[in-house]
């Protein structure tokens, strides 16, 4: 399930969306798009670049045709990250700055959940997706991802650059946000009290 929350400029949870089409609007401003497509079997060459890029085509041709003008496939990578993983202290840090990318984004979750963190007009989006949920992020946009403390996702990385993944950081102060692990407690709880009402 797709969820959305909206930060003000100090970090205060405003709204929270939890319906595709409502998330779809709010992301719209920030140039974000989000949907679905299908979790299909596909082998990728190791690394990134354009043997992976080719793979993801063939699975993927339809969606990423539907996509439009807005993004051009030139490099595909799958990460993945397990619980325990001895590599995800030094991810989480590198995917936790700030960051921008010359080109757009797409990620696609194969399985688990992830939370990007992305800065909108005064304030932040936190928008959580899980498994056969994709974004597309435009280029330039500032943004971070977590997984939480026992991370458990996998993704398609889909690039528009040649060069795969390229991070600018930021280095701009940000309020503090809510965290993948957090993130998903207040949600839960949020979603717990309007049931009750």
């Amino acid at each position: 399930m797709v969820a959305l929350a909206r930060f003000g400029a100090q970090g205060q949870w405003e709204e929270t969306w939890v319906c595709d089409g409502l998330v779809r609007e709010h992301l719209g401003p920030a140039g974000v798009r989000f949907g679905r497509w299908p979790v299909r079997p596909l082998a990728l060459p190791a690394g990134d670049g354009p043997a992976g890029a080719q793979a993801v085509r063939s699975a993927y041709g339809e969606e990423l045709q539907a996509l439009g003008p807005d993004f051009a496939l030139h490099s595909a990578d799958r990460v993945a990250v397990a619980p325990g993983d001895p590599r995800w202290p030094a991810l989480r840090r590198e995917f936790l700055a700030e960051h921008r990318h010359g080109d757009a984004e797409v990620r696609l979750f194969l399985a688990g959940t992830g939370l990007f963190t992305l800065r909108s007009g005064q304030g932040f989006l936190g928008l959580l997706c899980e498994a056969g949920e994709w974004v597309l992020l435009p280029a330039g946009l500032a943004h971070s991802f977590d997984a939480g403390e026992a991370p458990a996702f996998e993704a398609l990385r889909l690039f528009g650059q040649p060069q795969g993944w390229l991070a600018h950081p930021t280095g701009a102060a940000r309020p503090a946000l809510p965290l993948y692990d957090d993130f998903v407690a207040q949600l839960l709880e949020q979603v717990g009290e309007d049931l009750a009402e």
